[in-house]
């Protein structure tokens, strides 16, 4: 019995510590991860009648401890209308949570999303609609909430959604009705959400081309992106210099490959180059002065997608995607 007493000390005592919340000197108020070595901020000491700028720190100091602040807390700042200045997110935050800045429609200037972001939740900014310029999605982010952004008409230059994103909510970029650019820089189209048949995430957007990557354009246009009434009426794919009736000019096979890939040239193709990508932009083989039958092993690769570039005499460059198996 006395060993089953001190258990359920400890348990309580554990439990304690992962819910501790704290104010620190920054007027933020955070509560302790369940890891004990991390903290979400989860509001401010003047709740909404807080103003100035808004600064979420790489880490806080507490109890003689320093925390990296890796979330964002649900409705964290919810309806603070006070702030009148610019949203810095601190390089540790992972996560932006559920409704963490809706209605905070008095934040402005560039939104600044930092690489370490993984999701974005559900309202995470909706109707924050004095943000201007460009938004950038990092490549880190894998997921943006339904109605993220929804209503943010304030941004007027390019949305730039990046390479990692597989997944967009219902409604996520609706009503952000004066952008002027959209970019995906997913080689595949990220799944778009749906509410009640329609998936509306950019309905009323500002522009209606979409840019995606080199050899993505015929994925982009059979998927639920080509829509003339909730999405895109157009999509168009980023090939500097690259001329769209390459596969006149060369076969690449076997697509997906486990050991080798095999190019073969028109007689008249001149390429000076080949070259093989990670999505990322790190370059994993080249191969000069290719021939009309160009041999490529790819054996000790890991398994995933890759981007093939041919570079021609005359200036042109191919790509193609390739799956290692």
């Amino acid at each position: 019995m006395k060993n089953l007493y001190l258990t359920i000390i400890m348990i309580c005592g554990m439990a304690a510590v992962n819910a501790q919340t704290f104010a620190a000197a920054d007027s933020l108020i955070y509560s302790v991860n369940e890891d004990n070595i991390s903290v979400t901020v989860i509001g401010h000491v003047k709740g909404t009648e807080a103003t100035g700028s808004l600064v979420i720190p790489n880490t806080v100091s507490y109890n003689e401890h320093n925390y990296p602040v890796t979330k964002i807390g649900r409705y964290a700042f919810r309806k603070h209308t006070g702030f009148h200045g610019t949203l810095t997110i601190g390089d540790n935050v992972k996560e932006i949570g559920y409704g963490a800045f809706c209605f905070c429609d008095s934040l402005s200037g560039n939104l600044v999303i930092p690489n370490s972001v993984v999701k974005i939740g559900d309202y995470a900014f909706v109707d924050c609609d004095r943000f201007t310029g460009d938004l950038t999605i990092p490549n880190s982010v894998d997921t943006i909430g339904r109605l993220a952004f929804e209503q943010c008409d304030g941004f007027n230059g390019t949305l730039t959604i990046g390479s990692s994103v597989t997944y967009i909510g219902e409604s996520a970029f609706q009503a952000c009705e004066y952008f002027q650019e959209a970019i995906c820089l997913a080689i595949e189209p990220p799944t778009l959400g749906v509410y009640n048949g329609h998936q509306f995430t950019f309905y009323r957007f500002g522009c209606s081309s979409l840019i995606v990557p080199c050899g993505s354009k015929e994925a982009y246009a059979n998927s639920a992106w080509l829509n003339s009434e909730e999405g895109f009426s157009t999509i168009m794919q980023d090939c500097d210099y690259i001329d769209e009736t390459c596969e006149n000019l060369m076969s690449v096979h076997p697509n997906p490959a486990k050991d080798n890939i095999y190019i073969e040239l028109s007689p008249d193709a001149d390429c000076q180059s080949v070259e093989l990508y990670t999505l990322d932009g790190r370059l994993v083989k080249t191969c000069h002065g290719a021939s009309q039958q160009t041999t490529v092993n790819v054996e000790n690769l890991n398994a995933g997608v890759y981007i093939l570039r041919l570079r021609m005499a005359d200036g042109r460059e191919f790509l193609e995607r390739i799956v290692k198996e």
